[in-house]
């Protein structure tokens, strides 16, 4: 592996946009293989993205262990590579700084948030203790080195019960807020973020004091702690200015599953909530003067699935819910594709973000489960080139207009197409879209502008 593979080239596809001026670039593109993280069968999935203080970037994810189980993993990409489409790797020119994995064989444990500040970055997920139990963890590690400083559990009350946290934010005064899903029976906690859902449990927002994280010593329990029957994990928090406290998106507890956006005061008590109408499944939300908008993903009336967005006031109120998705068009594999058959076509969004004057969607776009269709849709099925999926990201304006939209292949070689998909998106300190990649043979940083 050499410093550029030249064969490596990222196709840009389905280039809607109504304002060209509007259309992002591609900066820089930094990928890795399974070597970043545990080795050639460890099948890396990155679910989340952050930036440190200097500029360098955080990863973090799941792995598959030597016996088929999976494992946590946070790696850290420097600040001073160049602007180019890069492989990482030990025997390149450039490679990532560190590369930690967090886990124990024959037990499940993952990583699905981490946030970095003050010379750590502290990374929340679950691990799986010695009697089978899934527990929340939070890790602290060094930002230069990657070692571990601490790792602090915390159970649900009822020892048979399991957690597991999904979103890590720093506060404005230095904290961490962290929100998840505990009291769930034991083997409902079947994944998170694009690898599956809880289906059983409570939702629940903790809160770390900046004292009880700078500290060498874990911390024991939370400085506060707010559970909410009826709600079903946590997804994503944000912290709003001004002392204004915090929004959660999380699911409630019923089927089908529905949407809940709840305020939170700075001192952990619930301000208002709101059951979000036809959302489908909730997966980030963000916060701007505009209102609360809430990304994720529905079936549409076909039975293939959609990009689902809604916007909600800043007091609480439904505006609208609009959705996005089967962009056409293409090169390569996909050239002249039209926007397909909506019953096979799968939009699925993670993560949003603020970006410029808008919005933008981490989403995957593709077909799958070809296997379970009638002979006819099947035959459809097996033959659209959308059984290799691709990264999407939606830009809309804060009025849910579409601006522009982007779907990207990754060519390994002169004609293997990877299947690829964004999993996270943030706007980087310097004003860039930085859209965490997930590979068919690893994982990857794409940076717009």
């Amino acid at each position: 592996l050499t410093k550029i593979l030249c064969p490596l080239i990222i196709l840009s596809f389905n280039v809607s946009s109504i304002f060209a001026s509007e259309y992002p670039r591609q900066k820089s593109f930094f990928v890795m293989d399974g070597s970043c993280c545990g080795g050639e069968e460890s099948d890396p999935h990155a679910v989340h993205g952050t930036e440190t203080e200097t500029g360098a970037f955080i990863l973090s994810g799941k792995i598959i262990d030597q016996s088929g189980m999976e494992d946590g993993f946070v790696l850290k990409i420097p600040n001073a590579l160049p602007d180019e489409q890069i492989f990482l790797h030990d025997e390149g020119d450039f490679n990532f700084d560190w590369s930690i994995k967090i886990g124990a064989l024959k037990r499940r444990d993952g990583i699905n948030a981490a946030v970095a500040f003050q010379g750590a970055v502290f990374a929340g997920g679950y691990l799986e203790n010695q009697r089978g139990i899934i527990d929340s963890v939070i890790v602290k590690l060094d930002q230069r080195t990657g070692n571990l400083i601490w790792a602090s559990s915390f159970p649900s009350k009822n020892e048979n019960k399991e957690s597991a946290i999904e979103s890590v934010i720093r506060s404005l005064d230095n904290g961490l807020i962290i929100t998840g899903v505990k009291n769930s029976r034991k083997g409902t906690i079947e994944g998170f973020k694009s690898y599956g859902n809880p289906q059983s449990g409570d939702a629940f927002v903790m809160y770390f004091s900046e004292k009880q994280i700078k500290s060498e010593i874990s911390p024991k329990q939370p400085y506060w702690e707010i559970v909410f029957k009826g709600a079903l994990s946590g997804k994503h928090i944000v912290e709003l200015t001004n002392d204004n406290g915090y929004i959660l998106v999380a699911h409630n507890d019923r089927e089908p599953t529905e949407a809940k956006v709840l305020k939170i005061s700075s001192n952990g008590e619930l301000v208002w909530k709101l059951d979000v109408p036809n959302h489908g499944e909730a997966t980030a939300i963000v916060s701007t003067k505009e209102g609360y908008f809430l990304s994720g993903h529905k079936f549409d009336s076909y039975g293939g699935i959609d990009a689902s967005i809604s916007k909600i006031s800043l007091d609480g109120e439904f505006i609208w819910n609009k959705t996005y998705g089967n962009p056409d068009g293409g090169e390569g594999i996909f050239t002249g594709l039209d926007g397909g058959n909506p019953k096979l076509v799968y939009d699925e969004c993670w993560g949003i973000t603020q970006f410029k004057n808008g919005l933008v969607l981490a989403c995957g776009t593709g077909i799958e489960h070809c296997e379970d269709l009638s002979i006819n849709l099947r035959q459809i099925c097996e033959g659209d080139p959308r059984t290799t999926w691709r990264s999407y990201l939606i830009k809309i304006d804060f009025n849910g207009n579409l601006v522009w939209q982007r779907a990207s292949s990754f060519l390994f070689g002169e004609d293997e197409v990877a299947s690829t998909a964004s999993e996270w998106v943030f706007t980087t300190q310097s004003g860039n879209l930085a859209s965490v990649v997930d590979l068919s043979f690893g994982v990857g940083l794409e940076i717009l502008e």
